[in-house]
């Protein structure tokens, strides 16, 4: 049993090096994320971020939002790794990428070593994802706005969080007839459930090697290469009007190619219930796609 727990530590290293430190920077955002849910109208020094930050038992309430997360981070690619080991695909076990970001993440991302070449299994992996992230980030967002609050002390100017159809819908249910000049100071489970939508809708935006890419191209080749240029189009068009990530994410995009590697059963169609998950796919895309992810107010 030792032995196999050293060569499992030396096969997967990297991947436990990674998740470890995601699960650092994760925790410290999160206790940041707690610090200002308690102290709202506080303004909050960097001098006074830091003493908070040396005190090791205030990481515990970072453990709100980064607990959640990379759960739900780690649902959606299991997701994919699984239907690879189904499909005898030959995948890596999650990759997750710690950054210093708002969110102290870019997510996590498995890699997959060979080609997939039948729409079946090029469907089942695309939608295993999203389906394990958007409905493990319902719960989390459901009790996480009912931990949130309304004030009215917040600053004028600062960086506020786009709300997808699916958080509008939960926060109406908690928060009815808020008056014009409240705020709904969101606790940070809620922003780890929004991120964890927000990385569902990201995923399933229908281009090249993006899960939505594969579930399009998995029900129709054709539609897929008809559209593909109406969707990148879409993205620049979003990146001007609302949002200029999107503008990023379409060079991404373009960079990494949105010609899909073609499958060798074109002409088959996938069953009913596959279309009927398909469908669903597009709801789950509508709920939780926002155009501005991420804006300012002045």
């Amino acid at each position: 049993m030792i032995h196999s727990f050293w060569e499992l530590l030396r096969k997967y290293y990297l991947n436990i090096i990674l998740f470890v430190l995601t699960f650092f920077t994760t925790t410290i955002v999160g206790a940041i994320f707690f610090l200002s849910f308690k102290n709202p109208s506080k303004e909050l020094s960097t001098e006074f971020v830091k003493n908070y930050l040396l005190e090791p038992s205030n990481y515990i309430y970072g453990l709100y939002y980064s607990l959640p997360l990379l759960i739900i981070l780690f649902a959606h690619e299991m997701g994919h790794y699984l239907m690879c080991k189904k499909y005898q695909i030959n995948a890596t076990p999650p990759y997750f990428i710690p950054a210093p970001t708002l969110a102290g993440t870019f997510g996590a991302v498995i890699k997959i070593k060979e080609p997939i070449y039948s729409k079946i299994p090029l469907f089942d992996i695309g939608v295993a994802g999203p389906l394990m992230s958007f409905f493990l980030s319902i719960p989390v967002l459901i009790y996480g706005i009912g931990k949130s609050k309304i004030v009215f002390s917040l600053p004028n100017e600062g960086l506020n969080l786009g709300e997808p159809l699916i958080f509008k819908l939960i926060a109406s249910f908690f928060f009815k007839n808020l008056p014009e000049n409240a705020n709904l100071l969101i606790h940070p489970l809620a922003f780890a459930g929004w991120f964890g939508i927000l990385v569902t809708a990201f995923n399933l935006i229908p281009l090249g090697q993006l899960d939505g890419g594969h579930i399009l191209y998995a029900f129709s080749p054709g539609a897929y290469n008809k559209l593909r240029y109406f969707f990148i189009g879409g993205l620049i068009l979003a990146g001007v009007l609302f949002w200029e990530g999107w503008i990023l994410w379409a060079l991404l995009i373009f960079i990494f190619g949105i010609k899909h590697p073609p499958v060798f059963d074109d002409d088959r169609e996938l069953d009913f219930k596959r279309k009927l998950i398909f469908y669903l796919i597009i709801i789950i895309f509508l709920a939780s796609f926002t155009p501005s992810p991420l804006y300012y107010s002045k």
